[in-house]
């Protein structure tokens, strides 16, 4: 299968390209899949599309897509899907950040449960072996757990992280009914995660949780912020209500 890692940046010059070297010795311990990197930049002030383009001549599996400007993260992964479905013919995509709160060693983890018949792999942070970094002050793991737990409960999901940016989704049966439009998905933000996840229950994926440890940023600019806390409880409202 072509399996497409999807990297939104923002101002992360710093942090890519030790970040695609660490994806690409990754990708060496799955050789029965075409993996490949998808960087999705908001046109960073700081030369980031530039360091990756340098990373091109090493590694011929990069693409990239360099914005006007920056819309959202939501919005940077809508247009990565679309690209990596339509342009590259990927079987199946993974969304990663890149800014190392994911660690590239989990991605050989949920493309092992695409292969044991999984639609749908979260990178979770609350089953039992995943963690939150233990340097979050306390109201930020509670918003987290709290947010997590309040989604589950409201939309009757079978998942315990319901907000997680780290998931790899088949692209076979469900891409073609997902709402991967502007026009379409319920947030440019953050939340356009919930809106994903609920759709592909919905659809009857089959989903499967695998416990990750999500690791403090080393770089970049934070992306999370109260604004995304309420956008998500509102998109999880609607959907109820849907």
């Amino acid at each position: 299968m072509k399996i497409v890692v999807i990297i939104p940046t923002y101002n992360e010059k710093d942090t890519i390209v030790r970040l695609i070297d660490a994806v690409e010795s990754e990708f060496e311990k799955i050789p029965n899949h075409n993996m490949g990197i998808l960087v999705v930049d908001g046109n960073s002030p700081d030369g980031t599309a530039e360091a990756v383009n340098q990373k091109k001549e090493t590694y011929k599996n990069i693409n990239l897509i360099v914005e006007k400007e920056k819309r959202g993260l939501g919005t940077a992964y809508i247009t990565g899907m679309n690209y990596a479905i339509h342009q590259l013919k990927a079987d199946a995509f993974i969304e990663f950040d890149g800014d190392f709160q994911h660690d590239p060693k989990d991605i050989k983890r949920l493309t092992a449960e695409l292969d044991n018949g999984y639609d749908y792999v979260i990178g979770s942070r609350y089953v039992a072996g995943g963690s939150i970094p233990e340097e979050w002050a306390w109201h930020r793991k509670f918003l987290s757990r709290f947010g997590s737990l309040f989604i589950k409960w409201l939309l009757g999901l079978p998942t315990n992280d319901n907000t997680s940016g780290f998931k790899l989704s088949r692209v076979a049966s469900f891409a073609e009914k997902l709402p991967l439009s502007e026009r379409e998905i319920l947030s440019k933000r953050h939340a356009y995660k919930i809106h994903l996840l609920y759709e592909m229950v919905r659809l009857g994926a089959r989903v499967k949780e695998v416990p990750i440890r999500f690791l403090e940023r080393t770089g970049g600019s934070s992306k999370s912020s109260l604004e995304d806390i309420v956008e998500s409880l509102r998109v999880a409202v609607v959907l109820y209500f849907r």
